[in-house]
């Protein structure tokens, strides 16, 4: 144990009369009491439990009581004491007990000799010798002191008191307060221990919470960014689609057109990938499962990329049985789960390079009738382009993951669309896998997917943006997006009215009976919402649609099925609007 260093009290309690250790082994002494120190040591161990207060007092009445001393007590480490090293009489049984609290130096103490000395001590009359003891009332003729060890250094003494000249400190007094000072080291140091576990739980637990109110934060910042995007991104679009309505004689102008064309479906794709992540780590990004065709699904995904990889001069092979594969899939998911790894394989495969997408599955008409169990889709796509490191291959799926030098491409997206497929992959209990021999060898995708049955369907129709002439309400607070949508559906010979307010919505519907009203969710004073009840509430409305428009994608949190027929993520395709308009 380390010593504390107080050479000058030791060396002056040395003086005659005050240190009586030697007379311990001299003095006759009683045999032990194995029987009470059982009770006693029963009692400590009950204590444990309690408060500290309660726990070192148990253990000065214990000592009191197996010493049959005057006193007792325990001096602990004053951590609060302004000038050097002190002692605070933190427990005190017997005649003493008013003095808990009381203060001692260690430099002209008893306590602080014993612990420099490094053994237990008894002083005669040590009043006499130690100023700090001079206003202790009654008198006190003898004091054994123990240290209490403790790391790294100790935590104070444990001593008794005798204040009748005809009782005397021994050897057996001294091993039971030794004892009963361990025990207090041994308590003391569980207590701090778990003192400390707590505080670092309590860190641990504050740091958790930070990191899950930053990742809310995190998550709500892209919702809202997605939103914000959106916004513009409705009116650009859609003044694209009636601009290359207007200019359908002039090459030139539609040339210049279809690249402008193609840099809003980058930033479409862009902030669907960033919502599509923050609705994964929040749970809300969801398949709805129906019958189709597996080959309906890798037609669409195809045509995405077949322009781009052909401006690019990819051999892009498609490969697929020949019989129909009747899957039981989300179509729309699983459409957007190939157009991405096709897309990046187009992205990352050099002019002239080879892409090829395989299909490999059961013929469905071989599956038993009776037999609902799902066959496995295995589509490999395989590509001769600038393939992936070894050390980036096992962190492809990790959101916001990219190689250095594909930041430096000007089509290089977000890092999140690897993250989305296999997620998606994933809800439809599937497994996706990419391989690769390095950098410039090529990459490989194999993704299974357990969604082949026996119920036989139709191709899909082609898709079509013929629309039935309509009667179409337009509110949104962006004079720009509802101009811009406005003359796209007037040149596709709908009739069209458009309102940049609830109020003003509500005013003209006095005059004016829409088949369809398209209505911005997120406006100023009156919401989407509001002005949906509020329609519905007019006699001449009654038959009217109610689309709502909104930008975050249409989370669960912003729906509310009983006033809108429908929702639509800005800006909405004509696909989404023919839809909306046949029905």
């Amino acid at each position: 144990m380390p010593r504390l260093s107080h050479p000058d009290a030791a060396r002056d309690a040395q003086r005659p009369k005050t240190l009586a250790t030697g007379k311990l082994d001299t003095r006759p002494h009683r045999a032990a009491d194995y029987a009470a120190e059982n009770e006693a040591l029963h009692t400590l161990a009950r204590a444990l439990g309690a408060s500290d207060e309660v726990m070192l007092q148990t253990l000065v009445d214990t000592a009191l009581s197996l010493c049959g001393a005057g006193s007792a007590g325990i001096s602990l480490r004053d951590r609060n004491a302004t000038q050097g090293f002190a002692f605070r009489w933190v427990a005190v049984s017997g005649q003493c007990t008013a003095y808990v609290g009381h203060i001692i130096p260690s430099d002209d103490s008893s306590a602080g000799v014993a612990l420099e000395l490094d053994s237990p001590q008894l002083c005669a009359f040590p009043k006499r010798q130690f100023a700090c003891l001079a206003d202790i009332e009654p008198e006190i003729t003898e004091e054994l002191v123990v240290p209490v060890p403790g790391v790294p250094e100790p935590w104070g003494a444990l001593w008794v008191m005798s204040h009748d000249e005809a009782h005397h400190f021994d050897n057996e007094h001294r091993r039971i307060l030794t004892s009963l000072a361990n025990f207090t080291c041994a308590a003391l140091s569980i207590r701090q221990a778990k003192a400390d576990a707590e505080a670092r739980a309590a860190e641990a637990e504050a740091a958790r919470r930070a990191l899950a109110a930053a990742e809310a934060n995190k998550d709500n910042f892209i919702a809202t960014l997605g939103h914000e995007l959106r916004g513009p991104l409705a009116p650009v679009d859609s003044a694209l689609a009636a601009a290359q309505k207007l200019a359908a004689d002039s090459p030139a102008v539609l040339s210049a057109l279809a690249v402008a064309n193609r840099q809003v479906g980058q930033l479409k794709r862009i902030v669907s990938d960033l919502l599509d992540a923050s609705r994964i780590r929040t749970g809300k990004l969801g398949v709805r499962r129906a019958y189709g065709l597996l080959g309906d699904i890798i037609k669409d995904a195809v045509g995405t990329v077949r322009e781009e990889a052909e401006k690019h001069q990819h051999r892009l092979q498609v490969e697929q049985p020949p019989y129909p594969l009747t899957v039981f899939a989300d179509a729309g998911r699983l459409t957007q789960v190939f157009s991405n790894l096709l897309g990046n394989a187009v992205k990352y495969t050099p002019s002239g390079g080879e892409i090829t997408l395989h299909v490999e599955a059961p013929d469905p008409g071989t599956i038993p009738e009776h037999d609902s169990t799902p066959r496995e889709a295995v589509i490999t796509i395989l590509d001769s382009g600038m393939g992936i490191a070894a050390d980036l291959l096992p962190h492809v799926f990790d959101l916001f993951t990219q190689a250095p030098d594909v930041r430096m491409r000007a089509e290089g997206g977000l890092g999140v669309g690897l993250s989305v497929v296999r997620y998606l992959v994933n809800a439809h209990q599937g497994e996706i896998a990419i391989a690769s021999d390095g950098e410039g060898k090529g990459t490989e995708v194999i993704v299974r997917l357990p969604i082949v049955c026996r119920s036989h369907v139709a191709h899909a129709a082609s898709t079509s943006h013929g629309m039935p002439p309509a009667r179409i309400l337009l509110v949104d607070d962006i004079p720009d997006a509802t101009e811009a949508l406005a003359i796209l559906l007037a040149l596709d010979g709908h009739e069209v009215k458009r309102a940049q307010s609830g109020p003003e919505a509500l005013s003209l519907v006095e005059s004016f009976t829409p088949d369809v009203a398209l209505i911005d969710v997120n406006m100023p004073g009156m919401d989407g919402h509001e002005l949906a009840r509020l329609l519905k509430q007019r006699a001449q409305c009654a038959s009217t649609r109610l689309v709502a428009l909104t930008g975050y994608a249409g989370t669960t949190s912003e729906r509310r099925a009983d006033e809108f027929d429908c929702y639509l993520v800005k800006p909405p395709s004509l696909e989404d609007l023919g839809e909306v308009l046949r029905r």
